[in-house]
Parts: structure tokens; sequence; C-alpha cells
């Protein structure tokens, strides 16, 4: 009960009604400049945020165009698809290869001879399996009688901890079933051969050396293809440098020219590779697309409307301002160290707008691209490149110590200490309302105090007797 507020029993004045006019004249200031405070952080911090996203996208589109390699990129296409597969790396020399498959990589897989299906869960007794892949890797799994189902025999090859590349299933078919081993890699180096040896003690006297007889399913094979009339033998069907920088992923075995009798040899596949220039288009749009975004968003951020008489954000921003005028000053200036007829971006046709965006000759691009390919790479990847230029720029503004990123450090910790001051004046309003409801209690009690006492006084007034009447 010793939180029940009552009118005033004194006064009889609604005590409550007065205390909480007297807080709430109080708090409204203050909350209304606190709310006015924290409004304006919020507003400057989504500003700043929506600047430096759009300005970490530029430097994205700088980086894709400041890496040499991105002017050093080739590109390999072949006239025919489904034979070949090439990728091609910065050391490739641009030029045409005639190519032809004359032979896929296959891996070497045996199997042993059929038992019955019925069969299939006997076991074949304990001893041990070698088995050897190429010249001079080989591997042992010791089998135990209890353990030597054709499956548990198989089971017991792919988990052997010195497993040197052989793999074991068990495939039923009209025949019967058997263990069949294939090599994890192809090509003829890979060769499989088993050797077993069993003690015969298997259900029904079944040995595990059986085992140890085996017949190609799948002879082991080595690629071949021919480039430009000279034939590499590979063991893989991915082969790397027969053309320097170049890596082929044979597929499938060329076509005959004359599908009849096979005497003119197989059709000709042509790789030509080349720059990698559409690659190079795109991301110089990207460039303009995202240069463009951050005029945009600092032109929006900084506006004014004279007829709503309304600001942006950032409006008298010189932070902005700076950055606005120093990206179009690296824009417009030459690159030292580029080669005419390339040395700046108007050159590749990227020219400055009336609204101050930036558009794109796309012909002229082309042109440049097809022309001057490597003297591209100069104006925007060497040391003093445009990308260099600017992703400095973007550094002094959104790295971490960049201008912008500080302004939003220095806005965070703004908030904070405001968050801190509205909580120790919500403490403060607290005890505030307690001293108000004190002091208006004392109020009630003096005026009921002063009431008993005029009431009092009254009485005895009208108690004492009047002067000049007669009393018998």
């Amino acid at each position: 009960m010793g939180d029940l507020k009552l009118p005033g029993v004194g006064s009889g004045f609604p005590i409550q009604n007065f205390v909480d006019i007297t807080v709430q004249a109080e708090r409204a200031p203050k909350e209304q400049q606190l709310a006015r405070r924290a409004n304006d952080i919020e507003v400057q911090l989504s500003a700043y945020g929506g600047l430096k996203g759009v300005l970490d996208e530029f430097k994205s589109s700088l980086k894709t165009l400041g890496e040499e390699e991105a002017f050093q990129k080739r590109s390999a296409r072949l006239s025919e698809s489904g034979f070949v597969t090439a990728k091609a790396d910065k050391n490739a020399v641009a030029g045409s290869y005639s190519l032809q498959v004359e032979q896929l990589a296959e891996a070497h897989k045996v199997g042993t001879g059929y038992i019955d299906k019925a069969d299939a869960d006997k076991t074949l007794g304990s001893g041990t399996l070698t088995l050897n892949i190429g010249a001079d890797e080989s591997f042992s799994v010791n089998i135990d009688k209890d353990k030597s189902t054709l499956a548990e025999v198989a089971t017991a090859v792919n988990n052997a901890e010195d497993n040197k590349g052989v793999r074991a299933t068990v495939v039923t078919d009209d025949s019967g079933s058997r263990l069949v081993f294939f090599a994890d890699k192809t090509g003829t180096d890979n060769q499989i051969t088993i050797s077993a040896t069993g003690n015969a003690d298997g259900e029904g006297g079944a040995s595990l050396a059986s085992l140890g007889t085996v017949t190609d399913i799948q002879a082991a094979q080595d690629a071949i293809i021919t480039i430009d009339g000279a034939k590499v033998t590979s063991q893989s069907n991915e082969i790397k440098d027969a053309i320097a920088g170049v890596t082929l992923d044979v597929k499938k075995m060329s076509e005959w020219e004359d599908s009849s009798d096979h005497t003119q040899g197989r059709k000709s596949l042509t790789l030509t590779i080349g720059y990698d220039k559409g690659a190079v288009e795109s991301n110089l749009k990207g460039f303009v697309e995202s240069f463009n975004k951050v005029v945009k968003t600092i032109q929006q951020l900084s506006a004014y409307n004279p007829e709503t008489e309304r600001a942006g954000p950032l409006n008298g921003d010189g932070t902005a301002r700076n950055l606005n005028s120093k990206i179009r000053q690296l824009l417009s200036e030459s690159v030292e160290g580029a080669v005419a007829p390339v040395k700046s971006l108007t050159d590749l046709g990227i020219t400055t707008k009336q609204d101050g965006t930036i558009e794109l000759d796309n012909d002229l691009l082309k042109t440049q691209v097809a022309d001057n390919f490597e003297r591209i790479g100069l104006l925007f990847s060497t040391e003093k490149g445009v990308s260099n230029k600017l992703d400095q720029l973007m550094e002094e503004f959104v790295g971490k110590e960049g201008i912008l990123t500080s302004k939003n450090e220095s806005l965070n910790e703004q908030m904070r200490k405001l968050e801190q001051e509205a909580d120790d004046f919500s403490e403060y309003m607290v005890n505030f309302e307690q001293r108000t409801y004190k002091q208006f209690s004392a109020m009630d009690m003096a005026v009921a105090q002063m009431n008993q006492q005029l009431s009092s006084v009254i009485s005895a007034f009208e108690n004492m007797p009047s002067f000049g009447s007669s009393k018998k």
C-alpha cells in the first residue's frame, strides 16, 4: 500500500493530477530534445552507410579491372562441342590448332572367375590378397576365415589403410557372381595384377587362392590425341601443357571423316586461343555502372529542393563534395605509363554527362578492345593506372581508417552516449516524480493543519460571550 497515491486528505486537491502535470512538464522538453538528436544521428548513419555501400561496390569493380591478369586472360574456343574442353591461362599464345582425339584413357578393370549365385554368400576361407598397381605400387590384404564372402573381401580391399588405388565390388550377372577390381587412375602405368594365397578352409573346401586368377574386363589405355598432326600420349584424359598454358580434357573420340570405311582418318577440331576480351568489356561496363551509382547517391544525399525547402542529409557536407571532386579529377587526367591511343578513359569512350554521371561509347570501346587490348591493361593495371589511383582514393574514404569509416564510428559513439544520457534521464525522472509527490503531500498536510487551526480559532470566537449583553 506504500505506493498507493490518494487525493489530498487535508486540502481535497487532486494531488496526483498536479504531480503528473509537473512531471510531464519536466520530461517533455528533454525527451523531445533526445529524440531530435537521435533522429539526426540515425539519418546521418543511414546516409553515410548508403554512401559507403556504393563506394565498396565501386571498389570491387576497380579490383576486377586493376588485376594484371584481367588483361592477360585467354579464351579457348572449339569448333565443335562434346569432344574436348579446353582452358587457357595467361601463358597460352594466341593462335589456332587442329586437334583429333584418337583414343580415350581408360582405367584397367579385371574380374575373378564366376561362382554360382547361390554360393555368393559362402566363405572362401582365410588367406592373403596381394594387389599390384603398375610397376611400383602394391599392398596386401589379410582375409579372416569368418569374413571371407565375396562382399566381405571387397570391403576389406576398399578399406585397406595402405590401399594404393584399387577398388573392388561384387558383380552378379547371368553367369553368376564374381569380384571385379578396377584402378582409380587411368592409363597403362596403372595396370592391376593380383595374386592370392589361401588355406582351403572356406565352406565346402573353398580357397581364397581362387581369386588370384583374373581376366581383363577393360584394358588399361592411354589417351591419344594429335595436335597439328603431332601425336600426344597421356595417362589421363586431362592433358596439360601439350600446348603451353592450355589444359585439354578429352571427352569423346573424334568422328571418322568417312564413316563407311574409316580410311580417311578422324575429323579435326579447331581450337582457337585468344584474349578474353568479352570479360574485359563486361568489367568496363560494370565500372561505369558502379561509378554512376556513386555519383547519383552523392547527388541524392547532398541535394536541396528550393520548392520544398528540404535538404538531403549530407547537404553542405564537405566530405561528399570532396569525394565527388577527387573522383572527377582522377577520371579526367591522363595516366602516366599508358600508351597512345589509350591514355585516358576518354580514349575508351567513357565521357562525363551534364548530370555528372559518365557514359560509355560501346562502339569505340569494342574498337579499342579489338585493336589495343594490351594497352587498355596499361591504362588500368599499372602502378599509376586508373584502378590503383581510384582504389587509393576509396581507401582514403572507406578504408579501415578512412574518412567515412571514422565518421561512422564517431556517430555510433554519439548514439551510445545519447542512449546513456536517455537512461540517466529516465532515472532522474523517477526520482523527480518521487520528490514532487512528497512536496505536494507535504503541502497537503500543511493545508490540513492550517484548516484545523482555522477551525479551532473560529470555534473559539463563536464560544466567546458577547460584550454588552446582560446575563441572568
